[in-house]
């Protein structure tokens, strides 16, 4: 019948095995003989027995050392091994880009974050100062932009010479516009009195 008492330790069984085996090699009489499970078993036989058990308790207690050097080994090195992976993350888009290949190395090809929505609407107010200042027009705005009459063209030696019709030529209309786009202010900062 095996029992095992509530609440005790690998170790507290190692030590109560090893303490036995001191106690039956040093305080058993030789010739003695002990009744243990309906057996008569000698004091040399004991002492056989309980060294048998040790190694099989000391190996849990050696894998428990070898496991705590070896997680504070890893977590030593962990920092390094991840600014390391960084590193390479890094240097794999630089030369590969954002492709899927990057799963190869078992990386996720991730696209940049989308701006904030007080970015977007910054972007978007300077895209439309940008086009009023260029005076740069949009496909329909161009569209709508021809010249009257024929032109007329001359070729002399110092190159093509080419004359508006003598009509009158429409004005090119200026970029139409919302109202001067207001800058909001940043995020967290209280509105304006």
């Amino acid at each position: 019948m095996t029992t095992k008492k509530s609440g005790s330790s690998p170790g507290g069984l190692q030590r109560s095995v090893q303490s036995a085996l001191v106690g039956v090699q040093e305080e058993l009489p030789t010739g003695s003989s002990f009744n243990i499970n309906g057996e008569a078993v000698t004091p040399a036989q004991l002492a056989t027995k309980l060294s048998g058990y040790l190694p099989v308790l000391t190996a849990v207690t050696d894998a428990k050392a070898a496991l705590a050097q070896a997680v504070h080994a890893r977590q030593v090195v962990e920092p390094e091994i991840r600014e390391f992976l960084v590193q390479l993350r890094a240097a794999l888009v630089a030369s590969l880009g954002r492709q899927p290949k990057l799963g190869q190395f078992g990386m996720s090809a991730k696209k940049p974050a989308a701006p904030s929505p007080p970015t977007a609407v910054l972007a978007s107010a300077k895209r439309v100062l940008t086009r009023q200042k260029r005076g740069t027009l949009g496909s329909k705005q161009r569209a709508s932009i021809k010249a009257v009459g024929t032109p007329q063209v001359s070729i002399s030696e110092s190159g093509v010479v080419v004359t508006p019709a003598a009509g009158q030529q429409p004005a090119v209309s200026p970029v139409e516009t919302s109202p001067a786009p207001e800058t909001p202010a940043p995020v967290g900062t209280p509105p304006a009195k």
